[in-house]
C-alpha cells in the first residue's frame, strides 16, 4: 500500500509478482480458448461445408458451444484480473477504482454494505473489508470470489497483508511472495475511522428470510450441496434397484448390487431427514419440504419441545415429534432424538443474531424470537418454556 502525493489517500493494488502470475494464467486462458475454438470449428467444418450449413441443428449446437465456452473463459478472465489487477485509492471522501481503460469514484455514502469479513477469497487470507454500493450481501458461509461476476461493479475486496508466502495455486503448488490487493490492517482501519467510516462487524436482524411470500414463517434455506447430494444417492438408489431388476434382469448383478442399495440407504436417510429438509409453517400446521416432495403437519397431530442443540450457535433449538397414542415428554426426547426417529420427529436451530460476520449458519436455523412469537400467535403449546409468573 503506497501514499499519493500531497493527498490523504492510500493506493491499494497487488504487488508485481502476482501481476505477472496473473497475466501468465490469463494467456493460458487465452490459448486454451483459442485451442477449443479452433477444434470446435475443425469437427464443424470437417464434415463439409455444405453438409455442415445446411444443416440447422449442427449450427445451433456449434454457436451454443462456441459462444458457452468462450463466456466462461471470458467471465474467469475478467474476475482474476479484477481480483488482483485493479487499483482502489481510498480517501475521506470514498473509493477510485481503476482497472484496464475504467475508472470511477464512489462515496462512502453509496456503500450499502461495509462488513469486515473473514472470509473474502481462496487466497488464505485471514480477513479483510468488503465493500458494496448493491444492497445484497454474499452468503456468510461463502467467500466474495463469485460476487464480482454477479455484481461487476461497485464491489470491492481489500485483504489486511499477511507477510508471507501466498499459495496461488493449490493444484499445482505455487506459492508467490507478494500481497493480493491488501493493506496494513491497523493503518487502515486507522484512517477509516479518522474519515468516519463504520463497518457492520455483526449481522442485522433480517425477519425477511424467517417469511416467505405469503406470509408463512420458514427455516433458513440449507446449502445446494445437501440438496445435490440427496438427489445424487437418491439416483443412485435407483440406478441399483432398477437396473439389476428390471433392465439387466441377471440374479447375479441383483446379488451384487443389493449390498449397494442397503449401505446407501441409511446415508440417504441421513441426508434427507436431517440435513435437506425445509420447513414452513403457518397458523394451520408445519409442512416439510424436500426437493419437490412436501409433507403437512397438524399442529395437533405435533408436539413442540424446546431442547438443547448442539448445532446452534446458541445451543438452543426446538424438537417436533408427531404425536402417538399416549405418548408424554421423556429424558430421551434431545435433540438426538430425530435421528433415530427421522420420519417422525424433526428439528430446528435457533439463530444468534449478532454472529461476526463470515460464521456459518447452522441447519434449519429460524429466529427464536420470531418462532416463539408464532407459536403464541397461532395457540401451539411450547414445551420447556419458563412459566409465567
Amino acid at each position: 500500500m503506497e501514499q499519493e502525493k500531497n493527498i490523504d489517500a492510500l493506493l491499494i493494488k497487488s504487488d508485481k509478482e502476482w501481476i505477472q502470475y496473473v497475466k501468465g494464467r490469463i494467456i493460458g486462458l487465452l490459448i486454451g480458448m483459442g485451442m477449443i475454438s479452433g477444434f470446435l470449428l475443425g469437427v464443424f467444418l470437417g464434415r463439409g461445408l455444405h453438409e455442415a450449413f445446411t444443416n440447422v441443428g449442427d449450427v445451433i449446437i456449434f454457436a451454443v458451444l462456441f459462444m458457452g465456452q468462450i463466456i466462461v473463459i471470458l467471465l474467469d478472465i475478467y474476475r482474476i484480473w479484477r481480483n488482483v489487477g485493479q487499483k482502489l485509492i481510498v480517501d475521506k471522501t470514498g473509493i477510485k477504482v481503476k482497472i484496464w481503460f475504467y475508472e470511477k469514484k464512489y462515496k462512502w455514502d453509496d456503500f450499502k454494505v461495509r462488513q469486515l469479513r473473514i472470509n473474502l477469497g481462496k487466497y488464505c487470507y485471514d480477513e479483510g473489508v468488503f465493500f458494496a454500493v448493491c444492497k445484497h450481501q454474499p452468503r456468510q458461509s461463502s467467500n466474495c470470489e463469485l460476487f464480482p461476476i454477479r455484481y461487476p461493479f461497485g464491489n470491492f475486496c481489500i485483504n489486511f497483508k499477511m507477510h508471507r508466502l501466498i499459495l496461488a495455486s493449490p493444484k499445482d503448488g505455487i506459492y508467490i511472495n507478494g500481497e493480493i490487493m491488501a493493506a496494513e490492517k491497523e493503518e487502515l482501519l486507522s484512517k477509516l475511522k479518522e474519515w468516519g467510516v463504520d463497518f457492520e462487524t455483526e449481522r442485522p436482524k433480517n425477519f425477511d428470510i424467517f417469511q416467505d411470500k405469503k406470509g408463512r414463517l420458514q427455516s433458513r434455506r440449507n446449502g445446494i450441496a445437501w440438496i445435490l447430494l440427496a438427489a445424487a444417492i437418491w439416483l443412485l438408489l435407483l440406478i441399483f434397484i432398477v437396473y439389476p431388476i428390471f433392465i439387466w434382469k441377471n440374479p447375479v448383478l441383483i446379488a451384487i448390487f443389493i449390498p449397494f442399495f442397503i449401505a446407501l440407504v441409511p446415508v440417504y436417510v441421513v441426508v434427507t431427514s436431517r440435513k435437506s429438509y425445509r420447513l414452513k409453517m403457518d397458523e394451520k400446521g408445519c409442512i416439510r419440504k424436500f426437493l419437490f416432495l412436501s409433507k403437512r403437519y397438524l399442529w395437533k397431530d405435533l408436539r413442540v419441545k424446546l431442547v438443547a442443540s448442539e448445532e446452534s450457535h446458541c445451543g438452543e433449538g426446538v424438537l417436533f415429534i408427531k404425536k402417538k397414542s399416549g405418548n408424554s415428554s421423556s429424558a430421551s426426547e434431545t435433540f438426538s432424538y430425530a435421528s433415530l426417529h427421522p420420519y417422525s420427529s424433526f428439528v430446528l436451530n435457533f439463530e444468534v443474531f449478532g454472529k461476526r460476520y463470515g460464521e456459518k449458519d447452522a441447519l434449519h436455523e429460524i429466529s427464536k424470537e420470531l418462532f416463539l412469537e408464532k407459536m403464541k400467535e397461532w395457540g401451539v403449546e411450547v414445551e420447556g418454556l419458563p412459566k409465567e409468573e
